[in-house]
């Protein structure tokens, strides 16, 4: 009797183990723009958060002050982080836990 093998799931792409990379990549990135397209388009935009100029140093601006297309992209990219944080597993999540922007994890 054959057994039937079941697929991978659609809403939910493979885990990232660190020796699985070339199979993760792919279906992690039809995952994120699937899941939200704002979250795709940060990914390949490279989020960066809003910035100002106070005395001559550049530090984050206030939230409240976001335009609502900062904000949106801001959204976008924790959704993105937070799709990729929950597709590793706990040795790769060591090595990107401190990420803030999708790009660097």
């Amino acid at each position: 009797m054959e057994i039937i093998r079941e697929g991978p799931s659609v809403s939910r792409p493979p885990v990232l183990d660190g020796k699985n990379y070339s199979y993760w990549k792919p279906h992690m990135i039809f995952f994120i723009k699937t899941f939200d397209g704002k979250a795709w388009r940060v990914i390949v935009a490279d989020y960066e958060p809003p910035m100002v100029i106070v005395n001559g140093v550049l530090v984050p601006k206030l939230e409240v002050d976001w335009t609502d297309a900062k904000e949106q992209a801001s959204v976008g990219n924790a959704r993105a982080t937070n799709a990729i944080f929950n597709d590793v597993d706990l040795n790769v999540f060591k090595l990107i836990n401190s990420c803030t922007t999708v790009k660097e994890a």
